[in-house]
């Protein structure tokens, strides 16, 4: 990532972080028009209809120039799995007090029970897990060592663990390490009700060396995550992340629009009502939920203008679109490049 891509993290799911310009390049010009162009005619398969759609801002101008920038060289592919696609992890700390935390999505329910280092959450414990996920399928291996690899990770999509940072990349993997995970199904037919699940911890054991200037980890995954993780790899691209990293909701909805969109086939209308019980947890009202939600899924598709996804009353609208990851780019993982 070149240094005017470089980003403030913050766990607020509507921060905007991207350093912009006022005069786009151009390729974005281009973008500009085949983007609003569309917006214009094709209101079924856009983002956010005409009614409420936002001026062409500067941040806006400097998503769509890092969009076209993205198009033009992808760069790394990285691997977030199934179960964070699905269900995700809190935006903010829930606090000591709380004693679990649930979301849900259809008939599954995620549940966290936090360890002595409490919840893991916000953008960095997004970024750490799809770390582990990445390198899980690069190696396959239950292994890892948190060294150069992760430390390249962070830099490509946006956070750099250095300072400060590294004591908060060391909290996020204590959280990680030490937080139990339910993922229960429910299933009815009539006179019937079956509750199936899984218990599981992202790691089996972890070391974390705490010295200035050096800290160190080592992170070995539980068996069931392991397995969990090479069943169902979901290929996101860092650039994205990078792109969206600002904000939590940002990166759970590039991914799971990554992901539905690699089994869509046909379309569907996921209800306002499912969306807020999957994204929402953490907001007191549905309205709150929706003004957010339609915030964040801007820059998201700015991203990722493959998805075709439209904001309708009932809720949002998906049609089977094109991957972010063509599928040739992702069945070999490449080493994340050092430095």
């Amino acid at each position: 990532m070149s240094p005017r891509h470089k980003m403030h993290v913050d766990n607020s799911p509507a921060t905007a972080v991207l350093h912009t310009r006022s005069v786009p390049s151009t390729p974005t010009r281009h973008r500009v028009r085949k983007v609003t162009s569309a917006m214009n005619h094709t209101p079924d398969i856009t983002s956010i209809d005409a009614a409420t759609r936002p001026a062409l801002s500067p941040r806006r101008l400097r998503l769509l120039e890092l969009s076209e920038e993205i198009e033009q060289n992808p760069g790394e592919v990285a691997f977030s799995t199934r179960i964070w696609a699905q269900l995700s992890l809190p935006y903010r700390d829930p606090g000591a007090t709380v004693p679990h935390w649930s979301r849900r999505n259809g008939d599954t329910t995620l549940t966290l029970s936090p360890g002595p280092a409490g919840f893991p959450f916000g953008v960095l414990a997004r970024s750490l897990l799809t770390w582990m996920s990445t390198e899980a399928v690069r190696t396959r291996s239950r292994h890892l060592d948190p060294g150069p690899s992760l430390r390249a990770f962070l830099s490509s999509v946006g956070t750099y663990p250095s300072g400060a940072n590294q004591r908060r990349v060391m909290d996020q993997l204590h959280r990680l390490s030490t937080t139990s995970i339910i993922i229960e199904t429910s299933s009815e037919t009539p006179g019937r009700r079956t509750l199936s699940g899984q218990n599981m911890h992202v790691a089996h054991r972890y070391e974390l060396t705490y010295q200035r200037g050096a800290d160190h980890a080592r992170i070995e995954l539980s068996e069931p995550y392991f397995e969990e993780v090479m069943r169902s790899p979901v290929p996101v691209l860092s650039s994205a992340l990078a792109a969206l990293g600002g904000s939590p909701m940002r990166m759970d909805l590039y991914v799971w629009l990554s992901y539905r969109m690699s089994t869509l086939q046909r379309t569907t209308t996921v209800s306002w009502r499912q969306l807020e019980t999957q994204f929402g947890a953490q907001y007191a009202q549905p309205r709150q939920f929706k003004a957010a939600f339609l915030k964040n899924l801007e820059p998201v598709k700015l991203i990722y203008p493959q998805a075709k996804v439209a904001v309708v009353d009932s809720g949002l609208r998906l049609h089977p679109s094109a991957t972010h990851v063509p599928q040739a780019a992702h069945q070999r993982p490449r080493h994340l490049r050092v430095g």
